[in-house]
């Protein structure tokens, strides 16, 4: 019950009416982040856990598709926010996926040859970190499928 509760109230992502309320807040942090390209993002600046959400959205399908007002407009956000829900992870993958960017960036922005870049602090974080990284980003985008299984699941229900 715990991550129920939402500024000191308790949600239900399964009442209609708490479940607009967590998709659109959730819409909020969404469009703020896809307009900042901060993917992938911290879990916790999530205005609700990414359960509760999910269930708000299942929610608001149901809901919508019953009510024969499923546009094409609100499938598509929906798909494009139940999927992207993969791209919030703990803040220290985050940090770790900034550090492995960062360093590539610096790695590429170096102009010396190759054999002398492998010395310095970008090459050694690269070197140290690219296998967690690509683990990372694995799981990411395993998530990332089965979230987008589970969409298309519902909404092969619902039509």
């Amino acid at each position: 019950m715990a991550e129920n509760l939402h500024r000191g109230l308790a949600v239900d992502p399964d009442d209609p009416l708490d479940a607009q309320q967590i998709v659109a807040e959730y819409a909020r942090v969404l469009d703020r982040d896809l307009q900042q390209g901060r993917f992938p993002v911290a879990v916790d600046s999530l205005p609700f856990s990414k359960p509760i959400i999910k269930s708000a959205i299942r929610t608001s399908v149901l809901v919508l598709s019953s009510e024969g007002q499923m546009t094409d407009d609100l499938r598509d956000f929906l798909h494009t926010a139940y999927v992207s829900l993969a791209d919030y992870v703990t803040a220290d993958l985050v940090q770790l996926l900034s550090e492995y960017n960062r360093a590539a960036e610096d790695l590429a922005a170096d102009p010396r040859l190759a054999k002398e870049k492998t010395g310095g602090s970008a090459w050694q974080t690269i070197s140290e970190s690219s296998q967690l990284a690509g683990e990372i980003a694995r799981a990411m985008a395993a998530e990332a499928e089965e979230l987008q299984a589970e969409f298309s699941q519902l909404m092969s229900v619902e039509t």
